[in-house]
This record gives structure tokens, sequence and C-alpha cells, in this order.
């Protein structure tokens, strides 16, 4: 029976393939490279883990199904292992986005020769955006999907140079509903210049649940008796009220 994949690995796997050569990194039980190869959609695939533990285990699985021969199994740390123009598609899914983000400082070279890089960060995901724009990656597209009532978000990149004009669309329909520059921009690092504007039911599900948190913080600040000790924070949550709630009012208006 061939290899089925949660929403969270399907998601991330209708943005990377079809492909040449598959490198998903972190592989873990080497779900995705299976599934590719079963479904014909990659030649070969590269998997790579900082552990042997996770590799092992891949190495058992795609034993099992009778593709180790097409797969490449690698230790080492996020794109080391690679070599330049190897994977045409480079997956991470399931590492935080800062380490997503060193993955990619530290190899650049290795991201670039690739046609598209697919993450799926667990938290981080601002400074893995920053550090893709900054790098001069465009967002091909963004993606929020719910997997046991858990939003998860994913994000494909391209290398293409220059700043990203995603972000400038995204930027002025936000400054349309209030925020100043700067907290657009802190909105589009958060929320990602193509969700921002896609009235999504996981990602709304997300912010309501940010916006929530974010109203129990301000309360416990404004009864706490030192206010000038919590002045900054304050002035921090406030700020990002006003910008979940304009995400929100913004969806709305599109057709919540």
């Amino acid at each position: 029976m061939a290899m089925d994949l949660g929403p969270r690995l399907r998601a991330v796997a209708q943005l990377a393939l079809p492909c040449e050569t598959l490198a998903d990194i972190g592989t873990d039980h080497a779900y995705l490279p299976l599934f590719a190869l079963e479904a014909g959609m990659v030649h070969r695939a590269i998997a790579t883990d900082v552990r042997e533990g996770p590799l092992s285990r891949a190495r058992a699985h795609l034993a099992a199904r009778g593709l180790l021969p097409r797969v490449s199994l690698r230790l080492g740390d996020g794109l080391e292992p690679l070599q330049v123009g190897e994977a045409d598609v480079i997956v991470s899914a399931g590492l935080g986005g800062r380490a997503q983000a060193d993955m990619i400082e530290r190899r650049e070279d290795v991201a670039r020769s690739a046609r598209r890089l697919v993450f799926q960060p667990m938290g981080g995901g601002h400074v893995l955006r920053q550090t893709l724009y900054r790098l001069g990656f465009h967002l091909a597209a963004e993606v929020a999907v719910c997997e046991a009532d858990k939003p998860y978000e994913i994000v494909a990149a391209e290398y293409r140079g220059g700043p990203d004009p995603a972000y400038a669309v995204a930027l002025a329909a936000l400054c349309d509903r209030g925020l100043r520059p700067d907290e657009a921009w802190e909105a589009l690092w958060m929320v990602g210049p193509h969700l921002c504007q896609t009235n999504n039911p996981c990602l709304r599900r997300r912010i309501e649940g940010e916006n929530s948190r974010t109203e129990r913080a301000m309360a416990r600040v404004v009864r706490a008796a030192n206010a000038t000790m919590h002045a900054a924070q304050r002035e921090m949550l406030a700020r990002r009220q006003k910008i979940w709630r304009a995400l929100m009012e913004m969806w709305e208006e599109d057709g919540a």
C-alpha cells in the first residue's frame, strides 16, 4: 500500500513535488522521500539528519519498501551534507525557523543552487522570512494547514535576487488597514505576504489564539503594581494587538 501522509507533510509535498532530486533535511523516518518515490514524483532522493538514530529508522523504512537503492542517506547538519546543484528541491519540515534560517546562511551556495526551497518551521517563521528576504529568496507560495488541531505554516522560496515584490503589495494592503509601515513589516515577518492576504481558516485560528494570549498578557500587565517597569511590555503588547486585529478585520472584509 502506498505511503499516506498527514495534512502537514501532504502540504509540503504539494509545494515540493514533482522534481528530479529531492533533498529532505532532518528526514527522521524518511516519510517524504518514501512518498515521493512511490508516487513516481522524483527520480532519486537524499535524506539527511544530524543524528544516526533517525537515519537508522529511515533506512529500515526504505529497505522494507525496496527503495533504499534510490535514496542517499547522509549524516550531517543542515545543508552541509549536500553538494552545490545536487538537489533541485530542498525540504526542511519540522525544524525551528531559526535553525532553518541558519542552515541557509551557512550554505547559501547550496540553497541558491536549488530550484526551490520548501520549509515547514516549528516556530520562528519570522526569522526564516527575514533571512530569505535579506538573501534575495522570493516566496513562491505560503500555505497554512491544521493537523491534530494544530496550525502549521509551509513556505516555498526560490532564489531570484533583489527584494521580493510580494512584500510591497502586502505592505500596502496592511497600511491601508491603519498599520504604520514598521507595524506592517512586523506582521509580514510573522504571517507572510501571501498568507496575510488569504482568508485561511487554519491561519485565522492561529491569529485568533495569538490575539487572545496577547489580551490576557495585557490584562496582567495593566494589573501590575509597577506600571513604569511594565511600560515597554505594554507598548509591545498593544502593538501586537493592533497587528492581530488589523489582520482579522481584513479577512472579515474579504468574506470571512
